[in-house]
């Protein structure tokens, strides 16, 4: 069993104009037992956004607390607690909190790696 908490975890804070935190929960980088699969989280503050991205990785998306918008590909959908999404890999994708409370978003990355970044750029 692997169990971590959100408060230890590596977090990388991005700046203007993509202001948001990204933590690392599971990864293989961190638990040579995971390889397939890496957990973290995404909280953007009111207004935050992340930069348009598409990857390797899929990627799917659960939605804590708050609420906001996902784009993926020319498609646009509100997220809102709850939502689940699914993001094929090479997708152009971007999520936005249009809210004025925080969003909080679980994310997971299959097969890993792009998670790498985060312990790279660790605060």
């Amino acid at each position: 069993m692997i169990i971590e908490n959100e408060n230890n975890a590596p977090r990388q804070e991005i700046s203007e104009p993509y202001k948001r935190t990204l933590k690392l929960l599971l990864s293989p980088i961190l638990h040579k037992e995971l390889e397939r699969i890496a957990l973290g989280l995404t909280i953007l503050p009111p207004g935050g956004k992340s930069k348009e991205a598409d990857h390797i990785e899929g990627e799917m998306f659960y939605v804590i607390s708050g609420s906001g918008l996902i784009g993926v590909g020319n498609e646009e959908a509100k997220l809102i607690s709850g939502t689940a999404v699914w993001v094929p890999p090479y997708v152009s994708h971007y999520l936005l909190n249009n809210s004025d409370k925080t969003l909080k978003i679980l994310w997971v990355l299959c097969p890993p790696g792009r998670e790498s970044e985060i312990i790279e750029n660790a605060v």
